[in-house]
């Protein structure tokens, strides 16, 4: 008996059966004898040259071969493992952009495919020689289809035997007199004549399938057609349960560096964090739905309870030109692993709401907040600036009147914000008229973009430096917009 194991490496398998035109869709499945042939002798000749080359008259490897393909020239049985058929589309554009459907078999990169002559045999330098050729075979079918192949040994054979009516039995065989065809379906394979001549069959394998066509030659000389039986629902997927995510490290902060042709003015850090968790969001698995990222419940979309726990996107100018050049994502409740697969995988940033160049994403770490302690809005200080405008979550009211409602300055408003957010009461708040960069000018709060893209915005703007009584650990993100850049505050610089 000879039997060979065959996986593809990537889940495809790309074949066109003889006869059809690539754009009919049709796939061949199970691959025919004819198209094994080619493949081994086409190896040998790839992978042997110095073999191949020999005087023709005493050359021991190619009279080796020969033997080879006619014992594997009779019809083989199959064990065929569930499939799916997809394909991809192209556009020959030298070709007035004429399309082409490259239709392929998908599947499990662990299934074995198994092929099995029962009545055949071969010497023993020939078993060698055949194991050495498959295991340099490489691809099976077009050159996308990267494969694994191995003939068996005569322990792997018994084995074989002993599971053919078992559960993984022969599934794919040509159809007999007497075959009861319930819950099957027929195809057509190539394969070798069995009365052909063996010198005139190998000639007939170096023969290029363009001469052929050239010559209107519809089949191979020496070959016959052989129909097959395979279950009517092979190309019905089966449904793999996901294996459960191991266990991974617990992620609370993202650091990315930003990379642009134009880089973002600070003016845009509102619209740029917006953006950027609009890319993360999209690159999760499925685009599940994450808790930390919404902030919201699943279904209801109800508001989180646990205060300002979810993710925040900042946009720094970390250098103090002006222009955005990191973007840190902090999530007290920490990130789930999608969100960790997700974060890693973002690359890029669509400025969808202005025509300028994207902002490529370059991933520096990820960690806790102590793995960034470095990092300004990480930092501890007593004395904090606002870098992005405190955009009031409340309407200002500056009192007075018979029926005025009580004070809510931007001061006031700021101070509240602190006692939410858990931070000390500070000694001192000094307005400020807008961002300082690092050459002295100055950018007016009311330049920032504050308006969010559903059109949601606070109900005004301000700034302020603030100095607390002892040392105090950021982050300091406050007011509306606060989980997209706004009203961030920094240590501030000497």
């Amino acid at each position: 008996m000879i039997a060979i194991r065959m996986r593809f490496l990537t889940g495809r398998f790309h074949a066109t059966p003889w006869g059809h035109h690539v754009n009919e869709g049709a796939v061949e499945y199970p691959p025919s004898v004819w198209r094994l042939m080619r493949s081994l002798v086409a190896t040998f000749y790839r992978v042997f040259p110095e073999r191949a080359h020999q005087d023709e008259g005493d050359n021991l490897a190619v009279t080796q071969l020969k033997r080879i393909v006619a014992a594997l020239s009779s019809p083989p049985e199959f064990y065929l493992p569930n499939a799916v058929v997809a394909h991809t589309r192209h556009y020959d554009q030298d070709n007035k952009g004429v399309k082409f459907f490259d239709t392929f078999v998908g599947v499990n990169p662990e299934d074995e495919m198994l092929w099995i002559w029962r009545d055949a045999d071969l010497r023993e330098e020939d078993h060698a020689a055949l194991a050495e050729l498959l295991g340099a075979l490489g691809t099976f079918g077009r050159a996308e289809s990267w494969c694994e192949a191995k003939l068996l040994s005569a322990e792997d054979d018994d084995a074989l035997l002993a599971k053919m009516d078992g559960e993984q039995g022969i599934n794919s065989r040509p159809l007999a007199a007497n075959t009861n065809l319930a819950g099957l379906e027929t195809m057509r394979l190539l394969l070798p004549d069995a009365n052909a001549d063996a010198d005139k069959l190998f000639k007939t394998l170096l023969t290029e399938t363009a001469k052929m066509r050239k010559g209107k030659q519809l089949e191979p000389t020496g070959t016959r057609w052989v129909t097959y039986t395979r279950p009517s629902d092979i190309f019905k997927p089966r449904r793999v349960r996901k294996p459960k995510r191991p266990e991974t490290k617990r992620y609370t902060v993202a650091r990315f560096a930003l990379s642009s042709e134009v880089l973002p003015l600070v003016t845009e850090a509102l619209p740029m964090a917006e953006m950027a968790r609009f890319a993360v969001s999209s690159r999760r698995a499925d685009e599940s739905y994450s808790l930390a990222l919404a902030g919201k419940t699943e279904g209801e979309g109800k508001p989180l309870r646990e205060d300002h726990a979810h993710a925040h996107f900042w946009a720094t100018d970390e250098d103090a030109d002006g222009r955005l050049d990191h973007l840190t994502v902090y999530a007290p409740r920490e990130f789930d692993a999608d969100d960790v697969d997700a974060l890693g995988r973002v690359r890029v940033v669509k400025r969808h709401y202005k025509n300028l160049p994207d902002v490529r994403l370059v991933l520096l770490g990820m960690g806790g907040r102590d793995d960034f302690a470095h990092v300004p809005v990480f930092r501890t200080a007593r004395r904090w600036r606002s870098v992005t405008p405190f955009s009031l979550p409340r309407y200002a009211s500056r009192g007075g009147g018979k029926r005025a409602r009580p004070r809510d300055l931007p001061e006031a408003q700021l101070r509240r914000e602190l006692r939410l957010h858990g931070l000390p009461e500070p000694v001192s708040v000094m307005p400020l008229d807008g961002y300082r960069t690092g050459d002295r000018r100055e950018v007016r709060w009311l330049e920032f973009q504050t308006r969010r893209f559903k059109g949601e915005q606070g109900y005004g703007l301000a700034g302020f430096e603030v100095e607390f009584a002892e040392e105090t650990a950021g982050p300091l993100a406050l007011g509306f917009g606060c989980h997209f850049g706004l009203g961030l505050f920094e240590p501030v610089r000497d």
